[in-house]
C-alpha cells in the first residue's frame, strides 16, 4: 500500500467519522423532539390505572384471606 493510498483511506475514513456523527446528531435531536407533553401524561395516567388495579385486587385478595379465616 502506498503513502497516497494511505492518506486517501485515511480521508475517507474522517468523512465517513464526520458522516456517522451528523447522523447521531440528527438522531438525538429527533428523539428530543418526540418527548411531548401529551406523551407524558398517558403514561402518567396509565401508571395510575396500574396502581389502582394493583390496590384493587390487592383488597379483594385481603377480604378472602379474611373470609377464609372467618
Amino acid at each position: 500500500m502506498t503513502a497516497m493510498e494511505r492518506e486517501d483511506l485515511q480521508d475517507l475514513l474522517v468523512r465517513i467519522d464526520e458522516r456517522v456523527k451528523t447522523i447521531q446528531d440528527d438522531i438525538r435531536e429527533i428523539n428530543m423532539a418526540r418527548r411531548c407533553i401529551s406523551h407524558h401524561v398517558k403514561i402518567k395516567t396509565l401508571e395510575r390505572m396500574v396502581w389502582g388495579c394493583l390496590a384493587g385486587v390487592t383488597g379483594v385478595g385481603a377480604r378472602i384471606v379474611y373470609e377464609a379465616l372467618r
